[in-house]
C-alpha cells in the first residue's frame, strides 16, 4: 500500500510510455534495485539491458509482454485493464475508429476522469457537429424549430442529434437565451484553452480529416477550396513557415473576432503541414528535407 503511494497512478496518464519512464524513476528513488536490467529480467529477458529503454524510445510492446508489465507494475484488476487499453491505444497509429473506440474505454475505464479530462469538453470534441451548430446559432434565429436547426448543418444530422447538441452546449455555458428567447453563443471565437486535453483534440481533428476528404470527394455547389504543395526546404526556412502558420492563425481568429458584418454561413479551415521524408546532411553540412 506505502508502495502505491509512491509511484504515480495509472489513470493520471494518456502515454503508457510516460507513465513508464515516470513510474521508474519514482520507484528507483525508493528502491535502487528497480534498474532498467532489473526491468527486462522480469519482462523474461534476462540477457537484455535495452529492451526497456527501447520501450520508452518507441518500441512496440507485444501482446504477450503486457501481462508482464502489469505484473512488474504491481498493478491491480481495474488498473491492469486501464493499462491494458492505453498501450492498445498507443500504438493504434493508424486506425482512426480503433482509436476512437479505445479512447472511450479509456474514458469509461478511468476511476479518476478528472485526471485526464472535463466529460462535458470531451462530448463536446468528440463529436463534430456541436462545434457547427455552435458556429450556426451566431447568425440563425433558433429557439424551438429542431427540424430547421438540423438541415442547416451540412452534412445533414437527426432532429435527435441537434436537441443533444443544444443540450450539450448549454450545459458547457458555450450558449444561451438572448432577451428575445433565441440561442447565442456566449462568446464569439473559442479556443480550446490550456484545459485541453491533447488526445480528444487529436481525435476531434481526425473527425475533420474525414470531413475534408467527403469534402473533396463529393460532388455539389458548396464552395471549396484546397491547397496542397509538397516542398523541399532547410531547417531554417522551415522556422519561418511555421511561425507563418502561428501569425496565420491569430490572424483568422482577429478577423472573425473583428468580422464588421452579419455571418451567413459556416465553413471550416484546415491547415496541415508535416515531415514526409527524414532529414539528411548534404555537402554543405546543411540539413534539407527529401
Amino acid at each position: 500500500m506505502e508502495q502505491k503511494q509512491t509511484v504515480p497512478s495509472v489513470y493520471s496518464y494518456s502515454d503508457f510510455r510516460i507513465y513508464l519512464k515516470d513510474y521508474y524513476e519514482a520507484r528507483n528513488r525508493y528502491d535502487p534495485d528497480f534498474t532498467k536490467s532489473y526491468i527486462c529480467r522480469k519482462l523474461g529477458l534476462p540477457n537484455s539491458r535495452s529492451y526497456f529503454q527501447d520501450v520508452l524510445n518507441g518500441k512496440t510492446v507485444s501482446d504477450i509482454k503486457i501481462p508482464l508489465f502489469i505484473k512488474l507494475l504491481e498493478l491491480d484488476k481495474d488498473e491492469a485493464r486501464f493499462f491494458r487499453v492505453l498501450v492498445n491505444f498507443n500504438q493504434a497509429i493508424s486506425d482512426p475508429e480503433e482509436r476512437e473506440l479505445l479512447f472511450d474505454q479509456l474514458i469509461s475505464l478511468n476511476r479518476t476522469p478528472k485526471t485526464i479530462l472535463q466529460p462535458g469538453v470531451y462530448k463536446y470534441y468528440k463529436t463534430w457537429y456541436h462545434s457547427v451548430i455552435r458556429a450556426l446559432l451566431q447568425f440563425i434565429d433558433f429557439s424551438d424549430d429542431w427540424k430547421q436547426l438540423a438541415s442547416m448543418v451540412y452534412p445533414s444530422i437527426s432532429v435527435a442529434q441537434a436537441r443533444e447538441s443544444v443540450q450539450l452546449l448549454e450545459e458547457l455555458s458555450l450558449i444561451e437565451k438572448d432577451p428575445s428567447g433565441y440561442y447565442r453563443p456566449t462568446h464569439k471565437v473559442i479556443t480550446t484553452g490550456a484545459f485541453a486535453h491533447d488526445e480528444y483534440i487529436r481525435q476531434y481533428q481526425i473527425q475533420w480529416l474525414q470531413m475534408v476528404q467527403s469534402a473533396i470527394i463529393k460532388k455539389d455547389k458548396n464552395p471549396k477550396r484546397f491547397l496542397t504543395k509538397t516542398i523541399s526546404v532547410s531547417g531554417e526556412t522551415l522556422k519561418l513557415i511555421e511561425k507563418k502558420i502561428e501569425k496565420f492563425n491569430s490572424e483568422l481568429t482577429s478577423m472573425v473576432h473583428k468580422d464588421p458584418f452579419q455571418a451567413d454561413r459556416v465553413c471550416h479551415v484546415s491547415l496541415q503541414m508535416f515531415h514526409c521524408s527524414k532529414v539528411v546532411e548534404n555537402k554543405n553540412d546543411n540539413k534539407k528535407l527529401i
